[in-house]
């Protein structure tokens, strides 16, 4: 079952989203935000990590290519470990 959140945007951020509205991507502000936090947490898994993981990555320069891998796959599912270290990383 679906749930209401009341939150506050600045008035910026609601223009950008009410034009994402008007252009017809989406059908509401609702659905619009819907899909950005979705999508921003199927970027982001590394969100969701608990103590145990954060144990295991500590733990990670120990590991084979292979294992990184296995681990990162294990972890982060679909999204490659190798785009994840890289992910937003200023490489000047």
């Amino acid at each position: 079952m679906d749930k209401v959140v009341a939150s506050r945007f600045p008035e910026e951020l609601l223009k950008k989203m009410d034009k994402t509205v008007s252009r017809g991507t989406f059908r509401n502000r609702s659905e619009a935000l819907r899909a950005i936090v979705e999508e921003h947490l199927r970027e982001h898994p590394s969100l969701f990590l608990g103590d145990g993981a954060q144990s295991l990555i500590a733990n990670a320069p120990t590991l084979s290519d292979d294992e990184l891998e296995a681990l990162g796959d294990t972890i982060f599912g679909e999204s490659s470990i190798i785009k994840l270290v890289t992910e937003d990383r200023d490489w000047s």
